[in-house]
């Protein structure tokens, strides 16, 4: 039972002081088993699930192989590398903790400190809610009940604040300190650099003439820093590239150092916002959404050295 659990949820302490003493006989076949994790969350952008109901030394295996996989993502020395392996490792959680019981999705809550208690919904203490709420206007204090200092949820939004708790988690445990590399694990590292799309470089955007509102400075300055961006946030920046003439492609550049960037997905979300010719939020709004950061005596994004609106690409060149 316990093998079980840990092999979906090897990032529990419980997991970690298993693996300080159990012992894995295949050492080639576990290198390889991480291997492909780290080449599957970051080339993919997910990590398959895998069946539970194996035989010991296979589940021990699984979990073996996330410790073995922090290993390689470290050694690849990068934190774009590290923030997409995170987000897939979460997202592998997801999906576990979608199909398994109440129970256990209590015992992973417990596990990130989040308190949480079941009475017809989740009631989930508000600092952790606030802590680990995705960046996105359905997740906003205001529009939620509080009951006696707990937020109410639904069971699959509870999941998803676990997921934003298990990637927060993940990401600050890494890159690890580690010496004495063993050479297995040195030559899977080097494999999977050759296996994965390089690292993207932050796309270099500027208006001639002007500048662009603190509130999209600093989104552009968080992608810069392989930051994830809430679903609005994306919408907000996209919107308003658009609306300054910005090409689609360009676009995408901008939004391709995100650590679950999926150019598929990226692409049909701006080409659809293009089509639909959304407008650039107001002031207001971008404030609703948390996204205002200064007074910038305008009342919208786009009236912000109005002067400077042209065609531009990622490369800051006026087309």
């Amino acid at each position: 039972m316990e093998l079980s659990f840990y092999s979906k949820y090897p990032f529990t302490k419980g997991a970690k002081e298993l693996m300080s003493s159990a012992k894995v006989s295949d050492e080639f076949k576990l290198s390889e088993m991480a291997r492909r994790r780290v080449i599957s969350a970051i080339k993919d952008g997910k990590i398959p699930i895998m069946s539970t109901e194996l035989e010991d030394s296979q589940l021990l295996l699984q979990i073996a192989s996330y410790a073995v996989s922090r290993m390689i993502v470290t050694l690849l020395k990068s934190r774009y590398y590290i923030n997409r392996y995170a987000v897939a490792e979460a997202k592998r959680a997801n999906a576990y903790l979608t199909r398994d019981s109440d129970e256990s999705v209590l015992r992973i809550a417990r596990e990130l400190g989040i308190k949480c208690d079941i009475d017809g919904y989740y009631a989930v203490g508000f600092e952790g809610y606030l802590r680990y709420a995705p960046k996105s206007p359905d997740y906003k204090l205001v529009n939620r009940k509080l009951v006696r200092g707990k937020v109410r949820l639904r069971r699959a939004e509870f999941i998803r604040i676990l997921e934003e708790a298990v990637r927060l988690k993940i990401e600050s445990e890494l890159p690890l300190k580690i010496e004495n590399v063993p050479d297995r694990i040195n030559d899977s590292a080097e494999a999977v650099k050759g296996e994965i799309p390089k690292e993207p470089k932050p796309a270099s955007i500027s208006l001639e003439g002007g500048e662009f509102p603190p509130c999209v400075n600093k989104l552009l300055e968080n992608l810069k820093t392989v930051e994830n961006l809430g679903h609005t946030a994306r919408w907000a920046l996209a919107v308003y590239l658009l609306n300054v003439g910005m090409k689609p492609d360009d676009i995408v550049k901008v939004f391709s150092t995100s650590p679950d960037f999926d150019e598929r997905v990226t692409r049909y979300q701006v080409e659809h916002a293009m089509k639909r010719g959304y407008k650039v939020p107001s002031c207001a709004s971008m404030d609703f959404y948390g996204l205002c950061i200064a007074n910038c005596g305008v009342k919208s994004p786009l009236g912000y050295r109005r002067g400077a609106v042209g065609k531009y690409t990622a490369s800051g060149k006026q087309s």
